[in-house]
């Protein structure tokens, strides 16, 4: 059996997670690396970038990324 994947979307089919940047849960998730510490989340209330008006205002968080299941 492989070795799961350090990358989580939402998409990817292993269900509900909780994660933590730090130490401190991080709700909105679009994707996160664990391997890469890295974390991109859509702040509360969700904006629409100016220019293009498709796209999400996202924030990236950088530092010990952890994943449990929920």
């Amino acid at each position: 059996m492989p070795a799961p994947s350090s990358f989580h979307h939402a998409g990817d089919g292993r269900g509900r997670r909780l994660v933590f940047v730090n130490g401190n849960e991080v709700d909105s998730v679009l994707w996160c690396d664990t391997a890469a510490g890295v974390c991109v989340y859509a702040p509360q209330p969700v904006k629409v970038k100016r220019p293009a008006r498709e796209e999400i205002y996202t924030r990236r968080l950088r530092g010990v990324v952890t994943v449990q299941q929920a």
